[in-house]
Formats: C-alpha cells, structure tokens, sequence
C-alpha cells in the first residue's frame, strides 16, 4: 500500500506544468522532494516511508509513466513481480530495448537489447512488464548464482514449473550464458521457504557439504512438531534458518509478543532433539549468510565435505 500511495503522490514535470522544475529542485534542495530521475519528484517523507523493494517498484512506475516505451526486465521486472532479493539496489532501472538500440547503461537506466522486443511480456501494476518466467531467466542470465537461486526458488514456490522454465529458454534462445541458465534451473527447489533458505542452499554446496532433505516433518507423541527447513538423515542432523522476521513481523507475530514466539521456539526445538533419533540442531540467522559462515560451521558440527557441485 505505501508504494501505491508514493505512485500517487510523484509529480512529473512533464504531466503538470505548474510543476515548475526549479520548484522542484529547490523544493529537493531543502529535502521535501526526493528526485527519482530529471523531472519526476516525490515527497521525501512517502520516499522515507518505502522499503527498498517498494522503491524499485516506484522507480520502475516512474520510467514507465516518463516513457510510452519502457518495458520493464530483469531487477526492475522482478520488483514488480515481489521477487525477493538479497542484493541491494544498483540505483538503476532496468529496461528491455531493440536488438538496433543495444545494451548500454545511461540516464539511469541498464538498457538490456534483445532480438525480439515482444517476446515473453505481460503488464504488472500496469506497466509493460517481461513474464515471470522469463524474468527469473534473465536473472539467471545476470545476476550472482545465489541472487538467481533466491528469485527460481520463489518462483517454482509459487506454481512455475520446471517444465515452463526450460519452454520459455527454448523459446528465447540465448547465444550466451545458456549453461549458466540451465545450472540455476536444475539447483533450484520449489521447497525452499524463503530468501534467507534459498541462500543457505547455495553456500552448503559451494562448502561441498551432502545436500539436505527439505521441509522434513517431523512428529512426536502429541503429535506434528513442525517442517524443518533442512534434514540430513544420514548424519541425524537439523538445520534451521533463523529470519528473525518472526519475533517482528506483526502477521508472523499474530498477535503474539516476541518474547511468547522465543519461548514456543525453544520449545519446538526441545521436541525435536527428543524424537528417537535424537538429532542435533545447527540454527543460524542472516549475518552468518552475510559473512559467509555457514559452511565452516556446519562442517565444524559434524557436516562432512563430500565434493558436490552446486548445479
């Protein structure tokens, strides 16, 4: 909602001519008006109150409302769709154009060229937009192999297939960056529950440690203790993604105070290491992504290095 209401919010000098731009500037100078790009404004305090994925969204709207001609793709294209990411912004947006136009970065704006300017698109907040399929494609094309693993993940998680996946990259026939492509699509996993999991997966396998089970239930007597994010049944130990996004978020909260979800996840975890196995339990939060840990610390509880390729 705070994106939509900043969209109603942005001043575009060249759909309001009493929008004098020296207003505009002067206005920005004094911090009131945050400029997007030349000639469109929006009131620094809607700008403050956006997350960083609502300011791509904006800035994305913004070049589509400056040009009948803009077509959204890649980092633009997946704000628009609320790909998650794990990357911050690059401060560009993001445009596909003509083969004859050719890929160059100017004005703000990453021009990505391609041979058929029709192919694979649809409208998202009603700005020209490349489908989701083939957005994920051109991530996978681009970006970094986690950052490309984070959007497929989502993606297949919220019913796009494989099948679709390798449709639309016949359809599109990259000369480049093909086998890039198809390693993301076989390493990513409908399963994985969120960003921070997705991550998590590519450093275990850039660490060389044995793939894990995903979303494994698990019961006791009293019955199902929950689905842990990974299961190494061979080693008889669980892995948990701590997002911290539950002890904050008020629909994850439900409710709730922080402290009362602390409490039933200790408890969860009780349950867990007295199942029959009693498995062990490595949980870790995003700094140790961020850092790059996580494989050195599960190799330390016990993990071993196995030599398996990420894709």
């Amino acid at each position: 909602m705070a994106a939509v209401r900043a969209r109603e919010h942005l001043v575009l000098r060249h759909r309001n001519r009493l929008a004098d731009e020296r207003s505009l500037q002067r206005a920005a100078a004094k911090g009131l008006m945050t400029r997007l790009r030349s000639g469109a404004y929006v009131p620094t305090a809607i700008w403050a109150s956006l997350s960083p994925d609502e300011r791509r969204r904006l800035e994305a709207v913004t070049a589509a409302e400056m040009n009948p001609d803009y077509i959204a793709s890649h980092r633009s294209a997946a704000a628009l769709w609320r790909v998650p990411t794990i990357r911050p912004s690059d401060g560009l947006v993001h445009a596909r154009v003509t083969a004859a136009a050719g890929s160059r970065t100017e004005h703000g704006v990453r021009k990505h060229a391609v041979r058929d300017l029709a192919l694979h698109l649809t409208h998202v907040d009603g700005v020209p937009v490349t489908t989701l399929v083939r957005t994920v494609l051109d991530l996978a094309a681009t970006e970094p192999f986690e950052e490309a693993v984070v959007a497929m993940d989502w993606a297949l998680g919220r019913g796009l297939t494989k099948r679709e996946l390798h449709e639309a990259l016949e359809e599109w026939g990259p000369v480049r960056g093909r086998r890039r492509i198809e390693g993301v699509i076989d390493f990513a996993d409908a399963r994985s529950g969120s960003a921070g999991e997705s991550f998590s997966r590519v450093l275990m396998a850039e660490a060389k440690l044995p793939a894990p089970v995903l979303q494994q239930p698990f019961e006791d007597g009293d019955g199902l203790i929950g689905f842990v994010d990974f299961w190494w049944p061979e080693h008889n130990r669980i892995g948990e993604f701590d997002g911290l996004k539950k002890y904050r978020e008020p629909e994850l909260l439900q409710g709730r105070a922080p402290g009362e979800v602390v409490s039933l996840e200790k408890v969860r975890e009780d349950r867990l290491r007295a199942t029959p196995t009693r498995p062990d339990v490595s949980r870790w939060i995003w700094a140790v992504l961020q850092d790059q840990s996580l494989g050195w610390r599960l190799a330390a509880a016990g993990l071993p290095r196995v030599g398996r390729s990420r894709a």
